[in-house]
């Protein structure tokens, strides 16, 4: 049987960085073990956006859209025995040149995200869109990195720590790896972008 946790409110103000990847994930995971990263967890995660129902898309913009949504995420453990569904509400913000000054998060455990979903379907939201990713964790020192991956696209994040109190000491432990990115963007914002495909392929 999976191993559940004791359901919990939380609320978080860790800032991150994310970048995009440009190698494969077999190589990149390869590349972290050499500099003597360690595998922590992996993961399959869910991620459902809702929004209210009088939104439409088509005529807002994705950033102003994204900070009325509420996040459902479910996370299954792979090679641990660990399981979590939570609701989760994210506020950032972001400056012109779409750098992540700050952000803070509401996080609630449940039961189960079909059961929450249906509850905000019923008091006028509306599902998004949904991502589904693989997680995988690796940790050095006090540098932790997680790989987050889709078929077409792979990313890593770090957030800030005791260690890494800001933005700026992770770009620069970043840039001090030797892994392959695109450095013209150090805060990808992945739900922005598949809105933007979303709206594109209307």
């Amino acid at each position: 049987m999976l191993e559940r946790k004791e359901k919990k409110m939380s609320i978080g103000n860790q800032n991150e960085v994310t970048v995009k990847i440009t190698c494969s994930k077999e190589e990149l995971e390869e590349n972290l073990k050499k500099q003597g990263f360690e595998k922590l967890h992996v993961y399959n995660s869910t991620d459902i956006f809702l929004i209210p129902k009088e939104i439409d898309i088509y005529k807002e913009k994705t950033r102003d859209i994204l900070s009325k949504a509420i996040l459902l995420r479910k996370s299954e453990g792979i090679n641990v025995k660990k399981h979590r569904e939570r609701i989760t509400f994210k506020s950032k913000d972001i400056n012109d040149d779409g750098k992540i000054l700050s952000q803070y998060s509401v996080n609630c455990d449940v039961d189960n995200i079909k059961d929450a979903k249906e509850i905000f379907e019923h008091i006028g939201y509306k599902e998004l869109m949904k991502i589904d990713e693989e997680h995988i964790s690796y940790i050095k020192d006090n540098l932790k990195i997680v790989i987050k991956a889709r078929k077409d696209i792979i990313l890593i994040e770090i957030e800030t720590n005791e260690v890494y109190k800001d933005v700026e000491s992770l770009e620069k432990a970043i840039n001090e790896l030797d892994i392959p990115f695109d450095h013209s963007n150090y805060y990808v914002k992945k739900a922005e972008e598949e809105l933007e495909k979303i709206k594109k392929n209307r």
